[in-house]
């Protein structure tokens, strides 16, 4: 994982500049003793992008290596939001790896999640998973979620890897626009999925069983969205 931290933030900086945004160090990191627990989270931001977040989390029993990332682009561009996250257990590798849209107009999904379905084509194999029903609205025909054995992780890797450039290249091609009214309703999409993130998903509740639910709150609260 920690390679695949260091290839996909090595993609990223060779199209965009990243400037990181400190973190309060009570946040940044946290260790439990023996190396049980070792948490780390990061943020950048860059001309195009508002946030982008590195959630790097270990816990050596039960077995779990974690790297999720999100990239949210300012509001004044209507690209999707970018987000994987690999969570690597003895048995599973859970896998996400998605665009999440911003609107649903065929004009829309065409320009801006059409464009991974030569990709999905390399991944469609990999065995799909129900998922949660808030998860479903943010679900696109190429959205990748998964939990194979752990002997797909090279092949989950590359998927991301894959995923990125093309999101990459349309991040970097995309035209502002100065739309107050378009603005606000990209603003709002963002808002919605935030909520959502901060709401809805079941691992904020998770990490606050083992770090407590105050810093679980702080950090997707300040960090992940």
């Amino acid at each position: 994982m920690d390679i695949l931290y260091t290839q996909v933030l090595a993609a990223i900086e060779a199209k965009l500049h990243l400037e990181p945004v400190a973190i309060p160090p009570e946040l940044a990191k946290t260790t439990f003793p023996l190396k049980a627990l070792d948490l780390r989270m990061y943020n950048w931001k860059a001309d195009s992008i508002r946030k982008m977040y590195c959630m790097r989390f270990k816990v050596r029993i039960p077995s779990l290596n974690v790297l999720g990332m999100a990239i949210y682009p300012q509001t004044d561009l209507d690209v999707p939001i970018f987000q994987f996250d690999l969570s690597l257990t003895k048995k599973i590798v859970v896998s996400y790896v998605n665009f999440i849209a911003l609107f649903h107009n065929e004009a829309y999904m065409h320009k801006y999640i059409e464009p991974l379905q030569p990709v999905y084509e390399k991944y469609k194999h990999l065995p799909p998973e129900h998922m949660r029903e808030w998860m479903l609205a943010r679900k696109n025909p190429y959205t990748i979620y998964s939990k194979p054995d752990p002997g797909r992780l090279d092949e989950l890797k590359k998927c991301v890897m894959d995923y990125l450039e093309v999101y990459l290249d349309i991040l970097s091609s995309a035209q502002r626009t100065d739309d107050s009214e378009y603005q606000h309703q990209i603003e709002q999409a963002h808002a919605a999925f935030r909520e959502d993130l901060v709401g809805k998903d079941r691992s904020q509740k998770m990490l606050g069983k083992i770090i407590g639910k105050k810093k679980a709150s702080r950090i997707f609260n300040e960090l992940i969205v």
